[in-house]
């Protein structure tokens, strides 16, 4: 969540987020683990094949059911990955994770502290109500309302006030510059909803009682507490080449990962996002449907949550980093769907100045594998008095994997770790929580951003930063980070982030480990969706139709 400081740890705990490099063929029915001739992976894949037909009706599993459906609340991938067919935003994300208008036709910057949003003329509601320029203002502006509690208000830490400025026309006035807020358009932070429904409705508003009044290609139909939400066709949808080809699309609430591989395996659900790993060669194999390999911006990392204790010398942090096995983990938690990891920042999150992202992440070296180096260091700084305590929970399967192959490279390098078992419905407690974070010195978790620009993970080590978690404080980090928020230049900012990015890595703040691939199961009856991780914030399910 997803993983982002707005977006909640809920979205951040989905495990099986992906990043990868881009190809424009969808893969195989091969299994990830499974090399062909030349001893490649399958390939990651931006697109599926276009549908070529309308559908009836889609049946989805999601993991969990939405707490809410409001979309300042907007903190899991269950809710984002439905809301995003329902209620759209000024941008959108494009399969290739690229911008796109939405409700603003256009926009511009034209101080470095002013965004102007022209809003699209003719769109209406699902209730058949004008889109205004007042709607819009209105709903940007809940995001600044500290009494509405909004999971998304760090995206407006440097907005001043957002106005209708004209009858189609809103602009956003900014404390500073900040390139990174019209990104944020593309998120749960750009959502538009009537400023009549959701006052009248009050405290009923995005709850199955009462419910949504958005702009998307679907509608919030029925909502079945506890057992699914049907999203019925909007005929009215005010772009034409992408009203949904499926006339209803049932997402069923399926909280247990073998029933959800038995529905899909036996017909009952046509897809899913986030493939249980341990079953990706089933579902490839199964002749049910075919398993895709999506591009992303997601990573999965060991977190340092304290460094006055074993973890304080930084020589035993890359000593730890340089033992463990990334593929190793690869292989055995995701069955060999992703990459190893050597910075926080994934690939999948380098949308501009590609190539001097790239020439960074080559130059990075403590995340690859060398024992006899991890040794030595080791030996210079001496052995910890305490073993490393790292934190695990059974919400997640592979979780206890990882922590324990980490625990195993500790002990190659003469290192102690001990595993720190979490209750599930606590192991989210230490986002926002310090007494949650006692006695943990690792924290296994995926993290990611919500939109191709590395900037917004590495925001996140500033001094005194929420998400900060060990305390971590570098005058040289916090300039660079707050230079590249006021370049608009791409190359420029490219090489303020980098530079910033050898900090983090070299001081192992946070402990890189795999990129997992964005994994999607698609029956063969359907087809059209994009594998790639734009699912929180493109309306995906309109793109589904039959395959022939």
């Amino acid at each position: 969540m997803n993983a982002t400081p707005v977006s909640g740890g809920a979205r951040r705990l989905a495990a099986a987020l992906a990043a990868g490099t881009l190809a424009l063929t969808a893969c195989s029915g091969a299994g990830p683990g499974t090399k062909d001739a030349g001893g490649k992976k399958p390939a990651v894949t931006e697109l599926t094949p276009k549908a070529s037909g309308p559908l009836d009706r889609v049946t989805w599993a999601v993991s969990a059911e939405p707490a809410s459906f409001d979309w300042i609340q907007n903190a899991s991938f269950e809710t984002g990955q439905i809301m995003s067919n329902v209620c759209e935003g000024l941008l959108r994300l494009a399969p290739d994770l690229s911008l796109e208008p939405a409700l603003a036709e256009s926009f511009a910057n034209p101080t470095p502290t002013t965004w102007v949003y022209r809003v699209r003329p003719g769109v209406t509601f699902h209730d058949g109500t004008p889109l205004t320029a007042e709607d819009v203002a209105f709903s940007l502006g809940r995001n600044l309302d500290t009494k509405a509690g909004s999971f998304w208000s760090g995206a407006y830490e440097n907005v001043s006030s957002v106005k209708a400025t004209g009858p189609l026309e809103v602009t956003v006035t900014l404390e500073k510059p900040d390139v990174l807020f019209n990104a944020y358009m593309s998120s749960p932070a750009g959502i538009v909803d009537s400023k009549a429904t959701v006052t009248a409705k009050g405290k009923a508003y995005g709850t199955p009682a009462g419910g949504v009044n958005c702009v998307g290609p679907f509608s919030l139909g029925t909502w079945e507490k506890g057992q699914s939400m049907t999203l019925t066709r909007d005929d009215e949808y005010f772009d034409e080449a992408r009203r949904a080809k499926a006339k209803e699309v049932v997402f069923r609430f399926v909280r247990d990962p073998a029933a959800m591989v038995n529905g899909l395996l036996s017909d009952s659900i046509d897809g899913s996002w986030f493939l249980p790993p341990s079953a990706l060669e089933r579902l490839s194999s199964s002749g049910k449907g075919t398993v895709y390999y999506g591009k992303s911006t997601q990573g999965f990392n060991a977190i340092v949550m304290n460094t006055d204790g074993p973890l304080k010398d930084i020589r035993v942090r890359q000593a730890l980093s340089m033992a463990i096995d990334r593929e190793g983990i690869i292989d055995a938690v995701i069955s060999g769907a992703g990459e190893p990891q050597k910075a926080p920042a994934v690939p999948g999150s380098w949308g501009y100045a590609q190539k001097t992202y790239q020439s960074a992440w080559d130059g990075l070296k403590v995340t690859e594998q060398d024992i006899e180096a991890a040794k030595k260091l080791v030996a210079e700084a001496g052995k910890p008095a305490k073993p490393i305590f790292v934190a695990t929970t059974s919400a997640e399967a592979e979780v206890p994997v990882i922590g324990a192959e980490i625990q195993s490279a500790a002990k190659k390098i003469g290192l102690d770790v001990e595993i720190k078992a979490v209750p599930a419905d606590q192991y989210n407690g230490v986002y926002t929580d310090e007494k949650a974070r006692e006695g943990i010195d690792l924290y296994l978790t995926g993290w990611g951003t919500d939109f191709a620009d590395p900037l917004q993970m590495y925001q996140y080590f500033q001094t005194g930063h929420f998400y900060n978690f060990s305390g971590f404080s570098d005058p040289e980090y916090d300039e660079l980070v707050a230079k590249a928020g006021r370049t608009s230049d791409e190359e420029e900012r490219a090489k303020l982030v980098t530079a910033a990015q050898r900090i983090v890595v070299d001081e192992l703040v946070w402990i890189p480990l795999y990129a997992p691939h964005n994994t999607l199961f698609l029956n063969k009856r359907l087809t059209g969706t994009p594998a790639s991780y734009m699912q929180l914030h493109y309306p995906w399910a309109a793109d589904l139709g039959a395959s022939s």
